[in-house]
């Protein structure tokens, strides 16, 4: 019996797609000058014991379950990182800098009650992440001015009362004149399957499900996608009274890797966080040795959640109103 050949529509409209042309700014680390002055959190707010070169307990070999109590504290978290992501996005246009951006972010968890956990994290010298264009992740804020057309990856994380929230967002900054500067329909393309990757994989997570899971759907979404590639290196991670617990999602697919054996449970919490790129999706350290970029200069999107895996599916305890719609900051470029 002769099967019918089936194309996906992803498939068909990426061989129209034009290879993308460099007309964006190149990022290079220590470029820009930033902001000396200190991040003051006062000292009424607790501070995570990951900034005293501390963990909270002994390293975990396994998924911790969480009870009513610790996600409750975890949802609390989160509901503070939206909160800040949202209100900040408004500001966001051509001329802010990045470090202005981080200086919103600050106050915004201190006035939520928050420390910013990025803030000495393993030698991070801010509260945020702002990763621009060619940047892949852990981008240090400074005093470059953002164009127009310039994807920058927001990435906020907080600790509250003893808990974690993260989430990440990608943003297409919008020209002034758009009869001057046109939308870039490259940069849409790239934001748009980030977000999808990301979307596609959550949907997936409920009790039962093995972790590989989510690195299949990413990695089967992208190949789809004329051009773009996964930073297999970028890798999700579970969350709670640590930022950083088991299991290290991988977003692309390897059975052989033993966490990913690991089945969803009811009281799970983990970030996916899915970094594609418009070029060979390979990434190297900056000469900081905290900023990461790619090895060809070409651009990056990153969504992320904090979920939690419920008794029939899944819970988005960082999803907002921004995430209720396309997020570019043309306010809002439709792209769906």
């Amino acid at each position: 019996m002769n099967k019918k050949l089936f194309i996906s529509p992803i498939t068909i409209r990426s061989l129209f797609r034009k290879t993308p042309t460099k007309t964006y700014d190149i990022i290079t680390s220590g470029a820009y000058k930033t902001n000396n002055l200190p991040r003051i959190v006062p000292k009424e707010i607790p501070r995570p014991n990951h900034i005293y070169n501390l963990v909270n307990g002994p390293y975990q070999s396994s998924i911790l379950i969480k009870n009513q109590w610790q996600l409750e504290g975890i949802r609390a978290a989160c509901r503070r990182a939206r909160t800040i992501i949202d209100t900040v996005s408004e500001s966001i246009q051509v001329g802010i800098t990045t470090d202005t951006i981080d200086k919103l972010v600050h106050e915004l968890c201190i006035s939520l009650g928050c420390y910013p956990a990025p803030l000495n994290y393993e030698d991070f010298p801010r509260s945020c992440c702002t990763s621009v264009n060619n940047m892949a992740l852990h981008g240090i804020p400074d005093g470059r001015p953002l164009k127009a057309n310039d994807i920058l990856k927001l990435d906020v994380s907080v600790y509250y009362n003893g808990f974690f929230g993260d989430v990440s967002e990608t943003y297409l900054i919008p020209a002034v004149d758009k009869t001057k500067t046109p939308i870039d329909n490259d940069a849409l393309y790239l934001i748009k399957h980030a977000r999808r990757c990301r979307d596609r994989a959550i949907a997936a997570c409920r009790p039962g499900i093995e972790f590989s899971t989510i690195g299949r759907i990413c990695e089967e979404y992208i190949k789809q996608c004329n051009g773009l590639k996964l930073v297999r290196s970028a890798c999700g991670h579970g969350l709670g009274e640590q930022l950083h617990e088991p299991p290290q999602v991988l977003h692309y697919y390897d059975p052989s890797e033993k966490q990913m054996k690991w089945i969803m449970e009811e009281g799970m919490v983990f970030a996916i966080e899915p970094v594609i790129t418009e070029g060979n999706g390979r990434v190297k350290m900056c000469d900081d040795n905290i900023q990461v970029c790619t090895t060809d200069n070409s651009r990056c999107a990153q969504f992320e959640h904090t979920i939690a895996i419920t008794s029939n599916g899944h819970e988005i305890l960082t999803e907002g109103k921004t995430d209720m719609r396309p997020n570019v900051l043309e306010r809002k470029a439709v792209f769906v």
